[in-house]
């Protein structure tokens, strides 16, 4: 009886055709490189995207923000002084920049904005100190949104609560 060499021999009829199975070549080198590099170029790319998104958020929020804490302010005296039935506080609006709020007494704060800075300083006695707040964005569950940044208090603002803020530091400041 001959044997039969393993390699050639055909297999019996009906018997399962196994391939030899091949051995993977090992990775080479900018493989390996690669496989270590593209993970942490993807999460680089997405850090600059998200960054981009908020610097845009921020350039096309800064006038609307602007705009809406003028008008809450505006609206806050209007109020107090139609609750009072007389002008408690008064708002004169030198420019676009500026906003005075004065009290019946001649007390007033100063809200002064600077788009370069990205910030808004309210100036005046009836303060003890000038606060200074900047529009920053917040995430909060994931949704990005802007609000007004104490750097001093470390604190964020809503236009409307800072507003009230402001005019309640100015109504209740000594005379």
């Amino acid at each position: 009886m001959s044997r039969a060499n393993p390699v050639t021999a055909i297999p019996a009829k009906g018997s399962p055709v196994h391939p030899p199975t091949a051995v993977p070549a090992p990775a080479t080198w900018e493989e390996e490189e690669l496989s270590a590099y593209e993970p942490k170029r993807a999460q680089a790319v997405e850090a600059k995207q998200i960054a981009d998104s908020r610097v845009e958020l921020l350039a096309r929020q800064l006038p609307l923000q602007w705009k809406a804490l003028r008008e809450i302010l505006c609206i806050r005296c209007e109020s107090l002084n139609d609750k009072a039935g007389r002008a408690i506080l008064r708002t004169v609006s030198a420019d676009h920049d500026s906003l005075e709020i004065s009290r019946e007494d001649n007390q007033k704060i100063e809200v002064r904005f600077d788009s370069a800075t990205k910030k808004i300083k309210f100036i005046g006695k009836a303060l003890s100190y000038d606060r200074e707040y900047e529009l920053a964005v917040q995430t909060y569950n994931g949704v990005d949104s802007t609000a007004w940044y104490s750097p001093t208090s470390l604190s964020t603002e809503q236009p409307d609560d800072l507003a009230k803020l402001m005019l309640s530091l100015l109504l209740r400041a000594d005379q």
